[in-house]
């Protein structure tokens, strides 16, 4: 059983939980003696983290604890929210690194397929390949997000790496990603070959400087999103400096913020990996992390509503005929997020997909250019 490998929150924190004042998560967050019970309750969160820090076998052990991180978001107030939080404590790295991901990857597909949205803390990014993996079995085409300063395509290897986990996610069996995006890649860490790769394999690549210019572009790209990872290094060193990887520049912590909370208003996103963390204690930085939590969280309890296309309350639908193709978008009225659908064939069958994008694809469909967002879509099954 999956829960067998997640070490209980210490009664220390979980006394100093029950402590906090009536309004903060401390006083509403369930622990290990709560999740024991059967829980049939269909919007639950769960916290875990996962303290292995090597990149490879041979690495040093760096510090990873998340209790002075559990300490600030405890005491955090809660918002206007529904949704069950649960934290369940740790997974602990073991001598062979292989064995923790192992784990890693089976506690996460446990919790997932038991319905939990994951929120896991963790040192080293190297897992985010078992991340990715936690889902064979669970989603067949999987949507993968990346919060990354550099696109991690090393050369495989037998050992999964901080460098080269990206690599293992594209070219390993069973091959289940549909589609990828990276966002706040620094285009000085990223060789024209990677980016060529990823572009030919017609995934997205979203550079810092267009997201810092308007981090709203993000909820596009994050709506049909099943598992993200953020690398704490693509946040500026000024702001944050608990990472193995420090660079001078970065996402804010406002635009990190802010970018956790689009990701929480997906509906379809079921695990967020928040990584590359070291224990410097630094309040400041345990803040910003209880805070990117808080942000997720608010967003999933605020998520939009699904509705139908075809419900004209909710949906404009609109039609931009172009000389070369006549393209359908759907447009939310109330929150103003975009779809455009998409007609394919696959096997002699023709198909049809709805997918996101954003106005700004309306507006390139306007002046007669062929959106991005549809273009890249279209060319996965051609």
């Amino acid at each position: 059983m999956y829960k067998d490998f997640l070490k209980p929150v210490s009664e220390e924190l979980q006394d100093f939980a029950k402590s906090c004042n009536s309004f903060s998560l401390g006083a509403s967050i369930k622990f290990q003696e709560d999740i024991l019970e059967e829980n049939a309750k269909k919007d639950k969160i769960a916290l875990i983290g996962v303290t292995e820090s090597r990149s490879k076998q041979n690495d040093l052990i760096e510090d990873v604890d998340f209790s002075l991180i559990r300490t600030q978001l405890y005491e955090l107030q809660l918002g206007n929210w529904t949704i069950d939080l649960y934290d369940f404590g740790d997974i602990n790295y073991d001598d062979n690194k292989k064995e923790t991901e192992k784990v890693f990857r089976e506690v996460i597909n446990g919790l997932v397929s038991d319905g939990y949205v994951v929120i896991i803390l963790g040192g080293t990014p190297s897992l985010g390949y078992q991340q990715y993996r936690a889902y064979d079995g669970i989603i067949d085409k999987l949507y993968y997000l990346t919060v990354d300063p550099k696109l991690r395509l090393d050369k495989d290897q037998d050992q999964t790496t901080d460098e080269n986990y990206l690599t293992k996610v594209i070219s390993h069996e069973p091959f289940n990603l549909l589609d990828y995006t990276n966002i706040g890649y620094q285009t000085y860490f990223v060789a024209q070959e990677q980016l060529d790769l990823i572009n030919q394999l017609n995934f997205e690549t979203i550079r810092l400087g267009q997201i810092a210019d308007n981090v709203k572009e993000v909820e596009s790209y994050s709506r049909d999103v099943n598992a993200a990872l953020i690398n704490l290094s693509s946040l500026q060193g000024s702001d944050f400096s608990s990472s193995k990887n420090m660079t001078p520049n970065g996402f804010s912590s406002r635009e990190i913020c802010a970018l956790t909370k689009y990701l929480g208003f997906s509906n379809k996103v079921s695990s967020i990996y928040v990584c590359d963390y070291i224990e410097n204690y630094k309040k400041l930085d345990h803040l910003l992390i209880s805070q990117m939590i808080w942000y997720f969280i608010e967003g999933k309890n605020h998520r939009p509503e699904i509705k139908s296309f075809d419900d004209a309350q909710y949906f404009d639908k609109i039609y931009v005929p172009t000389e070369g193709y006549n393209y359908i978008f759907y447009r939310n009225a109330e929150t103003n997020q975009w779809w455009i659908e998409v007609d394919y064939t696959v096997d002699d069958k023709s198909k049809k997909e709805i997918i996101s994008c954003s106005e700004k694809d309306y507006e390139q469909a306007l002046k007669g250019e062929v959106p991005n967002r549809w273009w890249k879509y279209f060319k996965k099954f051609y």
